[in-house]
């Protein structure tokens, strides 16, 4: 069976994020907003490790749009936090 490049970064996140929830739930961190930061920089580090290997110009724009709404809702949960905390 022969891995293409989209297939091994697909199978590279699959893992990274697997490890992110083991090593969180071993530490009994139960937090939105690391998990959702600890992925979006695991998908950054493996675009940029793989970038020359298969990443095209319009794959790159939607990675643009992807990072812009990831950061939009993590802006929303500590919008959330911050109010619970400040009540």
């Amino acid at each position: 069976m022969i891995i293409n490049q989209t297939q091994r970064f697909v199978y590279g996140l699959l893992v990274l994020i697997f490890i992110t929830i083991s090593i969180l739930v071993l530490l009994n961190i139960h937090a939105l907003e690391i998990f959702l930061v600890l992925i979006i920089i695991e998908f950054l580090a493996l675009v940029e490790l793989t970038q020359p290997a298969f990443l095209h110009a319009s794959w790159r724009r939607n990675l643009v749009v992807f990072i812009v709404i990831c950061v939009v809702v993590f802006f929303i949960i500590l919008y959330q936090r911050a109010v619970v905390i400040l009540r």
